[in-house]
């Protein structure tokens, strides 16, 4: 059943109440469909995203410069983000997951075996297709490599797969419609977690509707879905029993704000270019969209101090004309005609009226490749059920750009913390300091000099892979948008983290975590798949 929470009556008693009805929230919900539990999911947002709910998530970034606005890439409406989800499928590595003395507080207290079979189960939700990341076994006949030669003990190819992408909104809507069992409640807001009085474990949820209505929602267990930031601030909130906010007893709630480093630096030169670089996607026998991309072997990431790094091939800079492509210039005009000021701001630098006139001869002068892109964009991406996941250009030369995505250590000192102001609501409002270390940007160089002499000795002609020139574009670049993790760390211990190895936070019985908080390390992969596989796992400990 899914209703507004207007029409709620008394009596919301349940087994199972799940806070946040976005990617993880649904699918923990749907998994346990057939446990005959009572369930109830309590989702702040409505069907639709509004302007007024997403100012609900309005705050405080301590760097504007660095880090995006607290309402950008999220989604405060059934199905969450997974509404504007891109569909990159990556799982961890195995040696995410230990205990690495050259990083900062790393060691999970589970291991990526214990994660495996749920990994498996997160394909099947998000329509991911086999649990193959290998390029020999899924795309046999084709290239292994992303650039041929490079493989060996320092690097080696691995593939990311793309979902197509699915909205978990629409991909369990008619299981929750016709549900005996969960109940939906829209623009249904947890305003605060109430404990017992020995503060051990949960007593009931204060929801607020539309109408300014207040409720309290009983259940057996509870699970905090919202997000990372939304996750962290109700907890944080709710410290009328505990003072300091549930779970932060020792100081560990809102800290380890982690999202991951990346941009487009660096490009090589190979004298046979377009046959040596696998640069595009490509479909496995399932019809799932490929791509590959270059990633550090645990061995040199141990040899060298290393935290987690890919690289992927990436366009040329759509801002700067001198690229004479009419596609990458036409994509810049109508980013800037199209996109809000805001997203506009953080993807597309401003250019000079000279360079704009370049753009308009770039476009003009090749009408028919132009015309070619497109139709082939329409058929592929537009109205293709599974959408091809982004614009991949054959490079016009033999230059080949290079995209870096990086894993970023847990810092103490990154952090969210909670203002004075409030939202309408009454809920205080969030202040954001995310923070990042020289050993972050350090290990990127690094990683681009062993990836350089590399190069070098299968005679590519590389630039843009100094040191200085990669760490200013990595600081420049900031946080990876809408990666917001590790502020509710998992931990085998309280003094390290604020939940225990099955996601159930500290000292509590009955409250449990599933979303991106949960993160010990970032590893050097998207977050979507893990996020989700814990949860699958959270879901499994619950119906046992």
């Amino acid at each position: 059943m899914i209703a507004q929470f207007t029409t709620a009556g008394d009596g919301l008693a349940y087994d199972i109440c799940i806070i946040g009805g976005g990617t993880v929230g649904l699918a923990i919900a749907s998994a346990l469909e057939n446990a005959k539990l009572r369930i109830c999911v309590l989702e702040a947002g409505g069907k639709w995203q509004t302007k007024g709910s997403q100012e609900l998530y309005d705050g405080i970034v301590a760097d504007p410069l660095v880090h995006a606005s607290l309402q950008s890439f999220r989604i405060r409406a059934l199905g969450g983000s997974s509404r504007a989800w891109g569909g990159r499928c990556v799982p961890f590595d195995s040696i995410d997951f230990q205990k690495r003395e050259w990083v900062n507080q790393s060691g999970w207290p589970i291991t990526y075996e214990t994660l495996l079979p749920y990994y498996r189960r997160a394909h099947e939700v998000l329509e991911a297709g086999p649990f193959d990341y290998d390029p020999t076994s899924a795309l046999p006949g084709s290239p292994p490599e992303l650039v041929q030669g490079v493989d060996g003990d320092l690097f080696r190819t691995r593939l990311e797969r793309f979902s197509p992408p699915t909205n978990m909104w629409k991909r369990f809507a008619k299981l929750l419609r016709c549900s005996q069992h969960i109940h939906v409640w829209l623009n249904a807001a947890a305003t605060g977690i109430r404990l017992v009085p020995n503060g051990r474990s949960v007593h009931h949820i204060d929801v607020v509707d539309l109408k300014g209505t207040k409720r309290e929602v009983t259940a057996c267990h509870y699970i905090l879905a919202a997000g990372g930031f939304e996750t962290t601030r109700l907890l944080l909130a709710s410290n009328d029993v505990m003072q300091a906010g549930i779970g932060n007893a020792r100081d560990q709630l809102g800290r380890y704000y982690m999202a991951h480093l990346g941009g487009t630096v660096g490009a090589l030169k190979l004298p046979n270019a377009l046959q040596a670089v696998a640069f595009g996607y490509e479909r496995d026998a399932s019809g799932i969209y490929c791509r590959r991309r270059l990633a550090l072997t645990d061995a040199a990431q141990r040899e060298h101090g290393l935290l987690n790094q890919i690289f992927r091939t990436h366009l040329p800079d759509p801002a700067d004309p001198s690229h004479n492509d009419p596609i990458l210039s036409a994509m810049y005009l109508a980013k800037r005609a199209f996109l809000p000021k805001n997203v506009r701001g953080q993807q597309q630098r401003s250019v000079t009226l000279k360079q704009m006139f370049a753009h308009f001869h770039n476009v003009a002068s090749s009408p028919l490749r132009l015309g070619r892109f497109g139709a082939g964009w329409m058929a592929n991406r537009t109205f293709a059920q599974r959408k091809l996941p982004s614009v991949v250009l054959v490079p016009r030369s033999n230059l080949v750009h290079l995209e870096f995505h990086s894993e970023q250590e847990p810092n103490h000192a990154s952090r969210l913390t909670l203002t004075t102001e409030r939202d309408r609501l009454g809920m205080p409002k969030l202040r954001v300091d995310w923070k990042f270390t020289d050993d972050d940007l350090q290990s990127i160089a690094r990683t681009y000099r062993l990836l350089g002499c590399k190069l070098e000795k299968i005679g590519a002609t590389i630039s843009g892979f100094e040191p200085d020139k990669v760490v200013e574009m990595a600081r420049r670049s900031g946080a990876m948008n809408g990666h917001h993790l590790g502020t509710t760390r998992m931990s085998a211990s309280p003094n390290d983290g604020v939940v225990d190895a099955e996601c159930r936070v500290h000292g509590l019985t009955n409250l449990h975590i599933a979303g991106g908080s949960v993160l010990a390390t970032s590893s050097q992969a998207n977050p979507t798949l893990t996020i989700l596989a814990l949860g699958l796992r959270l879901a499994e400990k619950l119906r046992q």
